[in-house]
């Protein structure tokens, strides 16, 4: 059965909705989170009050704060007072380790894991029964440094039990998340979900994968201060291509500038996968440091130039000088025959 809207029912007192909460969070947002922001829609004249939304959705505190972090997140509403920044398109949040240019999978790679919310009577259930998630939830508030309701406490709950990460590697989770300004569920739940699909699921594993994270966020800033790049944070794929040529390669920021540069000169726009043909031919080439690419390009350039055909090297079996001479000083007679002659 297809439905349509009721124009002499629907059309009367309206308010606007904008298209992107329809064409990209529709899906991803819950339903706490669409009735916060409809109603914060339907009453943004008035200066509303959080209380005044709990009343009228019948809220917590918490709960109500909660859903309102996915919005806050995506830049479609700001906290009253803060100051209006210029105007960007809002993104859906940054899924972290996957990207435009994805690896192809390994043969043994798992099947992803199904995101299985757990309803609120499980979450209080689970928090009541087992210490460890209400220490979990107690954790976590202190580190978002706000109280946090069902959606919180049902995606650290999921992230626990379906993904299968313990709680210390969570709560480390967590904290990176919000030391990088990404306290948002979305983005924590991807991570989650992309750690557990690679199997970080122990301190050790965590903290080694937070280091190479913050390693490439250096050396991020450092290729943005470089070339002028204004975005704030690599994607997945750039991030998992500076890992590379950092650690695998070995390479200092002055060799992957040069890479910069190389891709800069043949092409208008930014790829790193250009850069990465560039450093790897280079590594093959035996490069080490920046003054092994001016040799690279002169051995190249030298290549360019060499004659295709050999040279004979061989002693003529003539001697081309006394031909030359002879020819020069005996001028050409010409006879001409007499007739009848034979």
């Amino acid at each position: 059965m297809n439905y349509t809207i009721n124009p002499q029912s629907a059309f009367g007192l309206s308010f606007s909705v904008p298209v992107s909460v329809t064409d990209k969070h529709l899906k991803l947002a819950g339903s706490a989170q669409l009735k916060v922001l409809l109603w914060l829609l339907r009453h943004t004249a008035e200066q509303p009050t959080t209380e005044q939304m709990c009343r009228a959705l019948n809220m917590t505190p918490a709960d109500a704060n909660d859903a309102m972090q996915y919005w806050l997140e995506v830049g479609l509403v700001m906290e009253q007072g803060e100051t209006v920044c210029a105007v960007q398109t809002p993104q859906t949040p940054t899924a972290p380790i996957t990207d435009s240019e994805p690896t192809a999978p390994a043969a043994d790679a798992k099947t992803p894991i199904a995101q299985t919310r757990p309803t609120a009577e499980q979450v209080s259930r689970r928090g009541n029964e087992s210490s460890e998630i209400a220490f979990l939830f107690n954790e976590a508030q202190k580190k978002f440094g706000r109280t946090i309701g069902y959606d919180s406490q049902s995606t650290l709950l999921m992230i626990h039990d379906s993904y299968g990460l313990p709680v210390e590697v969570i709560l480390m989770l967590i904290e990176y998340c919000v030391s990088i300004g990404k306290s948002g569920m979305s983005y924590i739940s991807t991570t989650a979900k992309n750690w557990s699909e690679k199997e970080i699921d122990s301190i050790e594993k965590a903290d080694e994968k937070i280091k190479s994270l913050r390693r490439c966020e250096s050396l991020w800033k450092e290729l943005c201060e470089l070339t002028g790049i204004s975005t704030p944070r690599p994607t997945a794929v750039q991030s998992e291509y500076l890992h590379k040529w950092s650690k695998d390669f070995g390479y200092p920021m002055n060799i992957i500038f040069a890479a910069y540069e190389e891709m800069a000169n043949h092409t208008d726009k930014i790829s790193f996968a250009y850069m990465n043909k560039v450093l790897e031919n280079w590594h093959q080439a035996g490069v080490r440091e920046i003054g092994d690419i001016d040799r690279i390009k002169q051995e190249k350039a030298a290549a360019k130039t060499k004659p295709n055909k050999q040279v004979n090297t061989q002693t003529p079996s003539y001697d081309l000088n006394a031909f030359m001479q002879h020819s020069a000083q005996d001028p050409i007679v010409y006879k001409k025959n007499k007739k009848g002659a034979q």
